[in-house]
């Protein structure tokens, strides 16, 4: 028998015509999501389970607008473009960008697809192959200023227990390591993601683990995120919060007043708040520098320091984020 948390990614919502039927907004509100024709790297994709947390009838409702194809997605716009970070890789799947910490993209399937994902537009990336892997390792083991291993994708954590496990036991027999980050958004999508089995193979672990999650929004955060938060808390790792500032979703000061403060109440630090990715077919997402800013300094103003996530974007072609604020 499936364990609940793959039995929930099986149940999904892969088209508009479903999602608009299931949270039964009307025709007039619709008109905007409405498009039949399938993105062709980038459908629709949502497991049906996370759309509860979604208002029915309400076509704002900030969850459903970072999920559900919009006809803007369509527009071309000459300042963005597929490949918005420039990734380059010296080995299949490995992004050697900074000097101490790789990053691995061992899959590239995610529970949810985001709209404004930078690397919507790429060819489908796929799971990381064995000759691949073992290059990374020996790249690893030849280069002792890597101390920090990221993995990411898609979503590592959409990998069965029996792979994460395989992943962590040849990384963690490399003594130079001393950091695995594990970049997710399963674990507030679906919480049942952290199950027993995955908290015994983190807490074998001989280097610090740390979580970074990526919710944009206070409505995306449960209950029952509360509970995996604690478990793994309880085993030692660090968790941490990336947002997006994307409009008309949390582009206002309460919103991400009000996200840092339930995130810290649940055993996650605020960490980073992106500018948005100049991806191609994103542009209605996209919220000004100077905006951004204004927002921060409110946010700044009414936060704990410790509370306020640091404003950063990705500029293209550059070795290093640009730290805003």
């Amino acid at each position: 028998m499936k364990e609940l948390w793959l039995q929930q990614l099986t149940n999904i919502i892969n088209n508009n015509i479903d999602f608009i039927k299931i949270l039964k907004i009307n025709k007039k509100n619709s008109k905007q999501f409405l498009y039949r024709q399938k993105n062709i790297f980038f459908n629709v994709k949502i497991p049906i389970i996370f759309t509860k947390k979604i208002e029915k009838t309400n076509y704002k409702d900030p969850i459903l607008l970072q999920f559900i194809f919009n006809k803007k997605e369509l527009i071309i716009h000459k300042k963005y473009n597929n490949n918005p970070l420039n990734e380059k890789f010296i080995i299949p799947g490995m992004i050697h960008k900074y000097k101490n910490r790789i990053l691995i993209l061992i899959t590239g399937i995610c529970a949810v697809h985001c709209r404004y994902c930078f690397r919507k537009n790429t060819k489908q990336i796929n799971s990381i192959k064995m000759c691949h892997w073992n290059q990374i390792i020996n790249y690893i083991k030849k280069n002792s200023e890597i101390n920090e291993i990221i993995f990411s994708g898609g979503d590592p954590l959409i990998l069965n227990d029996k792979k994460i496990d395989f992943f962590i036991n040849d990384i963690k027999t490399i003594s130079h390591l001393k950091v695995l980050r594990i970049h997710t958004r399963i674990v507030s999508i679906l919480p049942e993601r952290i199950t027993i089995n995955l908290l015994k193979i983190f807490s074998k672990c001989n280097f610090h683990i740390v979580i970074v999650t990526h919710i944009n929004h206070y409505n995306e955060i449960s209950e029952e995120l509360f509970n995996k938060i604690s478990l793994l808390r309880k085993i030692g790792l660090t968790i941490l919060n990336q947002s997006v500032l994307l409009k008309n979703i949390n582009d206002h000061d309460k919103i991400l007043i009000k996200l840092s403060n339930t995130l810290f109440s649940i055993g996650i630090i605020p960490y980073y708040l992106h500018l948005l990715d100049k991806v191609q077919g994103s542009k209605h997402f996209h919220v000004s520098e100077n905006k951004a800013k204004k927002i921060m300094k409110k946010i700044s103003s009414s936060l704990s320091g410790f509370l306020v996530p640091r404003l950063v974007k990705d500029i293209y072609g550059k070795k290093s984020k640009n730290f805003i604020i």
